[in-house]
């Protein structure tokens, strides 16, 4: 492909575009709704784009909002996707600006990805006379459960609006703010959710051999599970299971039935997947059996990886270095945090950055944590990325 200089400049971007966008941050973290319930966000958003060149597409789902911007004439379609869904956590005090749904809260940046896309379909909108094709903005709800791609492919996203390529970020509080991470190939974990039912006999908790205790036996599974990891994973690949939830008994004298494990193994390559899934299981059932009980395994394939394909991602990569510069461009690790952008990304061809937000030497606060509020100052810098990569795909042509 023909790359070209720059289509947008930041510093205009934020001249222009930092009051609207901080704006809007501020009025969506005020108001964060959980996942499957954004309706008053669904409807904050609709109220932008009302007016053309915007346009607001049908697509039967609850909560969600397809946008178009039309170019000067056919072309290609390029998707921006943004997530919308809050987080049940209750809000440091401290933060700058604080949830008024209390209890619930922005903690994983989702008021920062549908501002990032509201500024490049402003910045689009405008330069609308440069291209050719279409831009679809996807505000998606219920990123936080998993379901809420694949219920918007369900409702015939791709079927009523098919796209040539989509893209879609995650704010990184582990990288320098101001830096944007391109990765190709594996971005993100696939994630597999289990339910370990284990089964012995119960009794007196004074006569445990008269039983088939559970318990223990269960704490046997979670030991073996260890292992998993350790010995059927390539250490060289990412690779995490964790067991987060046991449940079993009712009081301190009596040895249950059952006893349930809930965790979640996250892999980076679908071979691994695969090994580690069959791995788990036989684990699980050895080490019950080993103890007289039985472990009943059942494996809730949720997630796929977010893959980034090559083509694409070393296209976004050129445009973010002809944008800002090739210092502010990295590419972190592959992160075993999830992302059902992946559910896109499987149909057609995706790229999936990451926006720093940790000012260097200042304190760290992860995602999904209280604190967790990146600067207004970035909405500039995420917008922009994604309208000048978005730009430069429907304005390549082919190399001879």
């Amino acid at each position: 492909m023909k790359i070209e200089q720059a289509f947008f400049s930041l510093s205009e971007t934020q001249k222009r575009l930092s009051a609207p966008l901080s704006a809007l941050r501020r009025d969506l973290h005020l108001h964060p709704e959980l996942s499957g319930a954004e309706y008053e966000t669904t409807e904050r958003l609709r109220a932008l784009f009302t007016e053309p060149p915007f346009e607001i597409l049908p697509l039967p789902v609850k909560t969600g909002l397809v946008v178009r911007i039309k170019g000067r004439g056919p072309g290609k379609r390029v998707a921006i996707r943004a997530d919308m869904d809050a987080l049940p956590v209750t809000e440091f005090e401290g933060n700058p600006v604080r949830s008024e749904n209390v209890g619930v809260m922005h903690a994983c940046g989702h008021d920062m990805h549908m501002s990032f896309a509201y500024g490049a379909g402003l910045l689009l909108a405008e330069a609308r006379e440069r291209f050719s094709g279409e831009v679809l903005l996807i505000f998606q709800p219920s990123e936080e459960n998993g379901y809420g791609a694949q219920a918007m492919i369900d409702a015939g996203l791709f079927e009523k609006y098919p796209v040539d390529c989509i893209l879609g970020g995650h704010v990184k509080p582990e990288l320098d703010a101001g830096k944007i991470s391109v990765r190709t190939g594996p971005v993100m974990a696939a994630l597999d959710g289990f339910s370990i039912e284990v089964t012995g006999k119960g009794g007196h908790g004074a006569c445990p051999h008269l039983c088939r205790d559970p318990i223990v036996a269960a704490a046997a599974v979670i030991l073996a599970l260890q292992t998993v990891v350790s010995r059927a994973s390539d250490p060289n690949r990412a690779c995490v299971l964790s067991v987060c939830r046991v449940r079993g008994g009712e009081t301190d004298n009596v040895i249950p039935d059952t006893v349930t494990l809930d965790g979640t193994l996250r892999t980076v390559e679908n071979a691994q997947r695969d090994v580690c899934v069959a791995r788990l299981r036989a684990a699980a059932e050895g080490a019950a059996a080993s103890m007289g009980c039985q472990a009943n395994v059942l494996i809730h394939r949720e997630i796929p990886l977010v893959e980034n394909d090559p083509a694409l991602a070393a296209f976004c990569r050129e445009r973010t270095k002809a944008l800002l510069g090739g210092d502010r461009v990295t590419a972190l690790p592959v992160d075993t945090i999830s992302e059902d952008f992946s559910q896109y990304s499987r149909l057609v061809p995706g790229c999936f950055i990451g926006v720093g937000t940790t000012p260097p030497g200042e304190p760290f606060h992860s995602l999904h944590s209280s604190r967790f509020y990146p600067s207004d100052a970035l909405l500039p810098l995420g917008a922009t990325v994604y309208a000048e990569t978005a730009i430069g795909l429907l304005r390549a042509e082919p190399t001879a």
